[in-house]
């Protein structure tokens, strides 16, 4: 086999920040965590414990680029002695749902999202006036420390769970277990995102799916994707769509947009296929599954 596989788990012990649309004055947050944003986090930190006082962040990163894998990391709870991760998934005739992993539990995206999410308000201050400045009120939604109720009181602490693929022959599965906090999301520099992890331990499945790490890229089979796939006419799935923009700034030219149109984790195809993970995190389509 080509790579090794973990399922690892990070206990969330601040609020976090992962930037979605906004609506009107709401900061929107996502309520997973994509792959991209978790290699930066792992990056910095990796360089950091290894570089002592010159981190070698762009070595770390390419290292990582090329011999690792990242699956996003989904909201976990606790039961018992483990820790069930929360996923979405798209039924036609119902929309967007979110199942736990033991199959008891399912909620509507609305509820789900009142359960994990909270908002911190916050103004500009006008600097002759030192008061608000006018217009600038706003709200920012966060993923909070504690599953709330549906009365909103706090219940178990909140985890996110997902799985890193390492090549056999690289000293990574070695070096990654030495990071035990990471700082993932926006405005971590005043204390948001902060994750410590809990558990890291080899695995044979994604989230119960078949896997097959003999490939260049690792591949999981499944009908219903858990990160974002590149939209094309001949691939027929349920689901949303969302343009995914931004810079790439991990090479030479250091001003590339991206801009992509990609379908959403949770969507479903109607029979298992064959998906490849990138270099990104995002799912490719590779060919049906063989039965």
């Amino acid at each position: 086999m080509t790579w090794d596989l973990y399922r690892w788990t990070w206990r969330v012990r601040s609020p976090l920040f992962i930037g979605a649309t906004p609506s009107g004055a709401l900061n929107r947050c996502r309520v997973y965590v994509p792959a991209r944003p978790l290699w930066g986090a792992i990056t910095a930190e990796l360089a950091r414990l290894e570089g002592d006082k010159d981190p070698r962040y762009r070595q770390v990163g390419d290292e990582l680029r090329e011999h690792a894998r990242f699956s996003y990391l989904f909201p976990a709870e606790r039961s018992g002695d483990d820790w069930r991760a929360w996923l979405p998934e798209y039924r036609e005739g119902t929309g967007l749902i979110w199942a736990r992993e033991d199959g008891e539990a399912v909620l509507a995206d609305r509820n789900f999202r009142r359960r994990l999410l909270g908002t911190r308000p916050a103004t500009a201050v006008d600097p002759d006036s030192d008061s608000a400045l006018d217009g600038s009120l706003r709200e920012t939604e966060c993923v909070q420390i504690w599953w709330r109720r549906g009365e909103g009181t706090a219940t178990d602490p909140v985890a996110m769970v997902g799985y890193v693929f390492v090549r056999k022959d690289r000293d990574l599965a070695r070096r990654l277990p030495a990071l035990d906090r990471i700082f993932i999301g926006g405005d971590t520099r005043y204390g948001l995102g902060r994750l410590d992890r809990v558990a890291m331990t080899p695995a044979t499945t994604v989230f119960g799916n078949t896997v097959d790490l003999g490939q260049p890229n690792p591949r999981v089979v499944a009908s219903r994707v858990f990160a974002h796939v590149l939209f094309h006419d001949d691939l027929a799935m349920c689901g949303d769509q969302e343009a995914l923009g931004g810079w790439d700034k991990t090479g030479q030219q250091e001003d590339r947009m991206i801009s992509l149109l990609a379908l959403m984790p949770g969507s479903t195809t109607h029979e298992p296929a064959s998906w490849s993970l990138d270099s990104s995190g995002l799912w490719k389509y590779e060919e049906k599954a063989t039965g």
